[in-house]
């Protein structure tokens, strides 16, 4: 996980540039806010991991929050992207808002696999020592 490398699709590149505009963001605070998000998924998928919400957490991943739970957790992820964005970074929250809805999605497709592998795992495990 560690070398992770984020690429941006073509037609995506021109909705970040427009961001980036709009924002008047310079390029360094978009990639620290990438980091930012990565390191919010990844913290807030290993606490509710924690809690045994496999199958919400295996939603949000994929995109596709089903449930109320999925829901809700899929807003409470957000919020938190937006809050660390805004914390570490001193952004507007308008703006902290915007680079969430943009980037949360690259990000959650790029690190989903991987990570639903990595439950899977762990939730069988789990399902054999019971």
């Amino acid at each position: 996980m560690q070398n992770f490398k984020f690429k941006i699709p073509p037609i995506e590149q021109l909705k970040l540039q427009e961001l980036l505009r709009w924002t008047q963001l310079r390029q360094e605070q978009v990639a620290e806010a990438i980091l930012i998000t990565k390191d919010t998924i990844l913290g807030f998928v290993k606490r509710q991991a924690e809690k045994g919400n496999w199958k919400e957490v295996e939603q949000v991943l994929k995109g596709k929050p089903m449930s109320r739970t999925a829901g809700f957790l899929a807003n409470e992820l957000k919020d938190r992207v937006v809050q660390n964005l805004i914390f570490r970074l001193g952004l507007r929250r308008i703006i902290a808002l915007a680079l969430a809805m943009v980037l949360l999605p690259f990000l959650l497709a790029k690190i989903s696999g991987t990570l639903i592998c990595k439950f899977r795992e762990k939730g069988q495990k789990e399902q054999a020592a019971s």
